[in-house]
């Protein structure tokens, strides 16, 4: 009988050991009670060789630990961004008022410059029902050119539209709405013809005068706080503001008029009830 090879005819062929070798998983346990068919990364101070999917693994894992951490750096980098506008914000919060809340001086609460109005006439006190109550005094006299280019048809030849600059202010304690008390007053016979009609005689006036129609506008402010802003579009004035006003006539007059030819006047029923109108004289 011929000698069997005890252990199997790979036993005693290297070439065939070797090969099995080769086939054998790199990280599985060779004994022990607590083998889990995986070796220990733990190398033990020997150079372990990972395979290709342990390579693949690791490389993953290295991945998502970058990841994570750019994640983190964005965060940080977040924090500190808001961190810093909230700090800005609390310090324009904190300049810009005083302990109670209020708006301190500077910015867009603060008081405005006042300006030295210019020299007027004796000035003249009216009121309303409603109890408000304004102070008039005439400035000045001119033609507005402005108004005749806008103006939608060409004015007779030698003509323009005068304007009386005056002075407007709320002489009550409280707010008081913004309106317009004066009313230019023209010779009639310096009125563009064809326009006269529209120029009326008025008591309290000179029987060659009449009131003529008008534009005003506030042209700037002068002394106290600026229009305040009601429903409707209306505007009211703080109390003791002044402002300059321009009221201008709109019909056409000779243009060689001169103050005496052009007067100041309340003539309305709001300002002045029952009585005549009223002068306001130019300094």
């Amino acid at each position: 009988m011929p000698e069997s090879e005890p252990w199997g005819p790979w036993s005693a062929s290297s070439e065939g050991r070797d090969a099995y070798a080769e086939e054998r998983d790199p990280y599985a346990e060779e004994s022990g009670p607590y083998a889990t068919g995986r070796r220990s990364r733990d190398s033990g101070g020997v150079d372990v060789k990972l395979g290709p999917r342990a390579r693949e693994r690791e490389r993953a894992r290295r991945e998502r630990a970058a990841r994570r951490a750019r994640g983190r750096a964005l965060l940080v980098t977040l924090g500190v961004l808001v961190l810093a506008g909230l700090v800005t914000i609390g310090v324009v919060l904190t300049s810009g008022s005083d302990g109670n809340g209020t708006q301190a001086g500077g910015g867009s609460g603060a008081k405005p410059v006042d300006v030295e109005p210019p020299p007027a006439g004796k000035p003249l006190e009216v009121s309303t029902a409603d109890g408000y109550r304004y102070r008039v005094a005439a400035v000045s006299n001119g033609l507005n050119e402005d108004a005749v280019t806008e103006a939608q048809t060409e004015l007779p030849s030698g003509t323009s539209f005068p304007y009386i600059d005056y002075l407007l202010t709320n002489a009550g304690e409280e707010e008081a709405l913004l309106d317009y008390p004066g009313d230019p007053f023209v010779k009639r016979e310096l009125v563009a013809e064809d326009a006269r009609e529209r120029c009326e005689p008025q008591g309290g006036a000179p029987d060659d005068m009449c009131i003529a129609p008008a534009k005003s506008e506030v042209v700037r402010r002068l002394v106290g706080g600026e229009l305040v802003d009601g429903d409707g579009g209306d505007k009211y004035m703080p109390p003791g503001s002044t402002y300059l006003v321009r009221v201008t006539v709109q019909v056409p007059v000779d243009r060689d008029l001169t103050s005496s030819d052009i007067g100041l006047y309340v003539a309305e029923q709001l300002f002045v009830g029952t009585d005549p109108a009223k002068h306001v004289p130019f300094p």
